[in-house]
Formats: structure tokens, C-alpha cells, sequence
């Protein structure tokens, strides 16, 4: 009996220590900011890569049930099928090791993450727990928001772009915690275990100010609006259903529309068709000066190389080239020529422009770097999450927001704000199977 009570306890034991791994490793990711504005170095923003790792190689020995072994090894192919194409075009373009490191870890951490949240069996109380801590960050988030704007009034001096969340000294931080802000607020209305509806309702409004007017992220309203729009049509089976749909959709655009300019109007400006048809193509121009760059037709299948072009490690050696130059870090031109044509144009740049049309975005980067080859293993990683883990609309409709985000600027490579959505919807895979685990088991007394 002893031994029995042992052999039971021991998978909990485990099972406490993955999941608070997990959690570990979110909290690092989401909070470097805090740490570095307070005076640790900067090298603390790299500590999540070293934690992903590690939580990688604690959670594979652990996967035990055929669905867990299934659906992890599925992402495991994807992860290898993304590493061998980033390794395949840093070879090919004399990228060096640390290029290959890095590139992987900043494509890969949300689905690493993702892995070991579906990789384990959790418990309704585990499950319960980490919730737990994904709405305290969006509370944490908020909260430092708040200060900002009523505390130290940070939009006086610095305008809205001033109040980032816990996104401290961070360029495009407004936008992120604002994006997390709205992301709290569609999961507490849509997570009954955080109380009753009128609670979560309260609650999921006291987010919306960080989005708007506070930190003007308009543009992560747009992304929600979007992601709406395509989820609605995911859901359509019917010609007859299409057409009434497509009709609704028209109608909400202008009223949308009529509302920016009567409420809004210095919106108005970018609603003008030509501008607009302008803007997009100052924004796609990225994939012309990429292209100029190209010395051989190899170049289309497998990239520039990793960090040659404009995705996230692009940006980042030359804030940390002292931290990366002895590492062996390697770069090209083509970044610096990218962010010359989005600072000078007048559409693009910061200040007379829009992040909307920015040319330094997730998509371009991740092409630019890794060409065709690159960008279908990291499409095919998304593919099994669509299909094998998204198990409800909220979770689609998270993945829609982050592929969309993709195409405005560098998100799919904001650790931060990628662990915050993959964790969510890992959770809610995790959610469902335990009902099914229980239905069964009401089935079969």
C-alpha cells in the first residue's frame, strides 16, 4: 500500500516541478524590462533563452500518454524542419553560430513553450494555478500603466508612446502592453473560473483604457477588429452564409469608418484611398530592397541569413553589439538600408508616419532572413497549432491576432507578449482534455 501511495505521488512531484518551470520561464520572459530599468544588465533580457532550453530538455524525457507523445512530436518536427533551414542559410551566407542560436531561439520560444504546456499532463489545479499567474501579469501590466499615465504622467512629456506596461524603455513597448492589455481582456471574459460574469466584465473594461486612449494602440484594435472579421470566416460553410456575412462586414466598415471621423478626426487623414494605397506600398518596398540584395537564385529558397535583414536579431545587434560582437555575431548592410527607407519616408517613419506601415515587420524579417524554405517550417508550425491545439475560438482568434501582428511589426518575435497569448492557448488545450478525462470518467464509473 505504501509503495502504491509513492508511485502515485512521485508524477505530482513531477508534475509541480514542470509546471512551475513553465511559469518560471514566463515570468522571465515577461518582466526583463522591470529588471533592467531597476539597474540589472542588459544581458538579463537574454536570460529567457537560457530558461527555454532548459524547460525544453526538462519536459521531453516527461512526456508519457500517446496523445502528449503525438502532438509533441508533430511540433518537434517543425522545430527541427526550423532549425535546419536557419542553419541551412547562415552556412550559405557565412552567418555566424551565434546567428543560428539566436534566430532559432526567438522563431522557436513560443512553441518550445508551447510544447511543454501540452507535453505534460497537468492537473486542474496546476491548470488553475498558471491562469492564475497569466491574469496577474495582465494586472501587473495594467497597474504600471495606470501609474504612468495618472502617477507620473509620463504622457505629458513623452506623448502616449510613453506609457508601455511593464514594457519599460522598450521602442514599440506602448503598442505591446497595449496589445497584452486587450489580450487580458478577451481572456478574463472568457475564463468563467475567474468569477462571475458581472466581475469579469468589470474587469476585462478596467483593461481597455491601456489600449486606448492611454497608450494609443490603435493599431492593436485593428488587429482585434481583423481577427474577428477572419475568424467569422472560418466558420462559414454556406454560399448563402457567405454573402450575408460579407454584407455585415461591409456595413461594419463604414460604420466603423464614419465613427473614426466623427469621434477621431485626425484619423481621417489615413482613411484617404490614395494615401492609404501609398503607405502599403512604401510598406511592401521592404521586400524590393531585400530582393536587390540577392547574388543568387538560392537566395529566394533560404534567405539573406539569419539577423541579415530585418527580423528581430537584425535590430538587436546593434543595441547589443557589445554583447554579441565577441560571440561572433555577423551583419549586413541591408538592415541598415531597411531602416533608412522607414525613417526618412514620411509615411513610415516615427514621427510624421505610422507603425501600421512600418517596413521592419515580423513576415519581411523572416523571409529576408530565411527565404521560402524558412518561412514554410515556421508556417508549418503554426499549421499544427491551428489544427491540433487551437481546440476553441479563443484560442483561434489569438493565433489569427499574433500571424496578423506579424504583417504590421516585429511581434512574432516579442518574447514578452508570445509566451503571454502561446500560454493561453496551451492552457486551454490543457482545459479541454481534462473535461474530456472527466466525461469519460462519468461514463465509465
Amino acid at each position: 500500500m505504501l509503495n502504491s501511495v509513492k508511485t502515485a505521488a512521485q508524477p505530482n512531484r513531477q508534475l509541480l516541478r514542470s509546471s512551475t518551470l513553465i511559469i518560471v520561464t514566463f515570468a522571465i520572459a515577461f518582466y526583463p524590462r522591470i529588471l533592467a530599468a531597476a539597474g540589472v544588465p542588459a544581458v538579463v533580457n537574454f536570460l529567457h533563452f537560457a530558461c527555454i532550453f532548459l524547460l525544453l530538455g526538462f519536459v521531453l524525457p516527461r512526456i508519457r500518454s500517446r496523445l502528449h507523445v503525438k502532438l509533441s512530436t508533430q511540433l518537434l518536427y517543425g522545430l527541427y524542419a526550423l532549425f535546419l533551414a536557419i542553419a541551412t542559410s547562415a552556412f550559405w551566407n557565412d552567418a555566424g553560430i551565434i546567428n543560428i542560436i539566436l534566430s532559432f531561439l526567438l522563431l522557436s520560444e513560443p512553441f518550445i513553450m508551447l510544447l511543454a504546456i501540452v507535453g505534460i499532463r497537468m492537473t486542474p489545479s496546476s491548470t488553475q494555478r498558471f491562469h492564475g499567474w497569466l491574469l496577474a501579469a495582465g494586472l501587473i501590466n495594467l497597474l504600471f500603466a495606470y501609474i504612468q499615465y495618472f502617477v507620473l504622467k509620463l504622457q505629458v512629456v513623452g506623448g502616449p508612446d510613453a506609457i508601455k506596461g511593464v514594457f519599460l524603455n522598450q521602442g514599440a513597448g506602448h503598442h505591446v502592453g497595449g496589445a497584452v492589455a486587450l489580450t487580458s481582456a478577451v481572456y478574463v471574459l472568457n475564463h468563467p473560473a475567474f468569477g462571475a460574469l458581472w466581475l469579469r466584465a468589470f474587469l476585462a473594461l478596467s483593461f481597455l483604457p491601456q489600449t486606448f486612449p492611454m497608450s494609443d494602440s490603435k493599431q492593436v484594435v485593428a488587429v482585434f477588429l481583423g481577427s474577428m472579421l477572419l475568424l467569422t470566416l472560418t466558420k462559414i460553410q454556406k454560399i448563402g452564409t457567405a454573402i450575408k456575412y460579407l454584407v455585415i462586414s461591409v456595413l461594419a466598415i463604414f460604420g466603423v469608418y464614419w465613427a473614426i471621423v466623427t469621434l477621431f478626426p485626425g484619423l481621417g487623414y489615413w482613411l484617404n484611398f490614395s494615401l492609404l494605397v501609398s503607405s502599403f506600398q512604401a510598406k511592401f518596398s521592404v521586400f524590393s530592397i531585400i530582393h536587390d540584395a540577392f547574388t543568387s537564385p538560392f537566395n529566394w529558397l533560404f534567405g539573406l541569413g539569419p539577423g541579415h535583414t530585418i527580423g528581430r536579431l537584425g535590430w538587436l545587434i546593434p543595441d547589443y553589439a557589445h554583447i554579441l560582437k565577441p560571440l561572433g555575431v555577423t551583419a549586413t548592410q541591408v538592415t541598415a538600408d531597411i531602416f533608412t527607407e522607414n525613417d526618412t519616408n514620411h509615411l513610415t517613419n516615427a514621427i510624421t508616419g505610422s507603425s501600421m506601415f512600418s517596413l521592419t515587420f515580423s513576415w519581411a524579417g523572416i523571409w529576408g532572413d530565411l527565404g521560402l524554405f524558412g518561412t514554410g517550417a515556421y508556417l508549418y508550425l503554426w499549421w499544427v497549432t491551428w489544427r491540433h491545439i487551437c481546440v476553441d475560438n479563443l484560442s483561434k482568434f489569438l493565433v489569427l491576432n499574433m500571424l496578423l501582428f506579424g504583417a504590421i511589426f516585429s511581434w512574432l518575435e516579442e518574447p514578452g507578449y508570445m509566451l503571454f497569448v502561446v500560454s493561453i492557448i496551451g492552457l486551454q488545450w490543457q482545459s479541454r482534455q481534462q473535461k474530456l478525462a472527466e466525461q469519460s470518467a462519468e461514463s465509465y464509473p
